[in-house]
């Protein structure tokens, strides 16, 4: 799987440099960012304000105020995007004129590639715009979330961790193969996904339990290109000793799953925590899937590292 520095790498290739933006210009760990992306030609950082630019940034990093702007053009065709799910003009001009939607309406008009947001944001800030002006691809039921779960030479993906509460089985098979789409952007060579539950191929019941053999049953029916198992516990999926004794029509060949799709937000969120904090594993993400242009969110808790981390993902996801 591509390390960051080795995604760095091949973004400094590209000649055609991606444009982010990066809506919380006034963060002091945003200007940084901005700093480190242009001083290592990795992409063009666009910071947006809303009052005042700053005076002591790189000329590279191209800075907008939005108070100067003459924002009614995006408010117009914010409006028609939203037609009969805001008042008039007035209602579109009040939210364009904020950071989080005014940086997806330039995203929608083509004038950036990606976004990322979330320090001073809120998550539902962040992807409510995206949401209602990027909305997702044709070919998915649901965006989601994935998580990058890091410890030494292991890399696992963890998700929806962050989107969505409870997901239907259809939305569980649209999630996998998003994930798997992603995988191998990151150049995972063998995607093997394990559809989580508390039971494993047929050990339990329920209607949770039902919802995971649906999902499977619509990545059989059509006839996905990756192996997965469901429904199947985390140690089966783990560990192949186990899931000789416990699944024993497995399709995944190796030691164990490297995607591992939960069947509730909760269950998700938990479990990245636990490897995060008891297994000593790196979280990286959020990374939002399934919007037809690269929107991302912060951790308004993220340090720098995390922060370019993630600029650095969602510029490579514009590729």
């Amino acid at each position: 799987m591509y390390t960051t520095d080795t995604i760095e790498k091949i973004l400094k290739l590209n000649k055609n440099k991606k444009r982010i933006i990066l809506p919380e210009g006034e963060e002091e760990k945003i200007q940084k960012v901005a700093k480190y992306l242009v001083e290592n030609d990795i992409c063009i950082p666009i910071l947006l304000f809303q009052e005042k630019v700053s005076n002591n940034l790189d000329e590279r990093i191209i800075q907008i105020c939005v108070k100067d702007l003459n924002i009614e053009q995006y408010a117009e065709e914010f409006l028609n995007i939203r037609k009969g799910k805001i008042t008039g003009l007035e209602e579109a001009r009040n939210l364009v004129s904020k950071s989080n939607y005014l940086a997806n309406m330039m995203l929608y008009k083509g004038e950036a590639d990606c976004v990322l947001c979330g320090l001073s944001y809120t998550t539902a800030d962040t992807l409510r715009p995206a949401l209602q002006i990027i909305k997702t691809k044709k070919d998915v039921s649901v965006a989601s979330s994935v998580i990058i779960m890091r410890k030494k030479d292991q890399y696992y993906l963890f998700g929806d961790c962050s989107l969505n509460l409870n997901p239907t089985a259809r939305q569980l098979a649209d999630i996998s193969k998003s994930f798997v789409n992603f995988a191998r952007l990151m150049d995972i060579k063998e995607p093997n996904v394990a559809l989580l539950s508390y039971s494993t191929d047929g050990s339990g019941s329920g209607p949770d339990v039902d919802k995971v053999r649906e999902a499977k049953e619509l990545l059989l029916n059509e006839k996905v290109n990756f192996k997965f198992d469901g429904e199947i516990q985390f140690d089966a999926a783990f560990c192949k000793e186990v899931r000789n004794k416990k699944y024993k029509n497995s399709n995944i060949c190796s030691e164990s799953a490297n995607i591992f799709v939960f069947p509730t937000l909760d269950a998700g969120n938990i479990g990245y925590k636990i490897a995060q904090r008891m297994g000593g594993y790196e979280a990286i993400g959020p990374i939002i899937l399934g919007l037809n242009k690269p929107v991302n969110d912060l951790s308004r808790g993220a340090n720098l590292e995390d922060i370019i981390q993630a600029a650095v993902l969602t510029v490579y996801m514009a590729k």
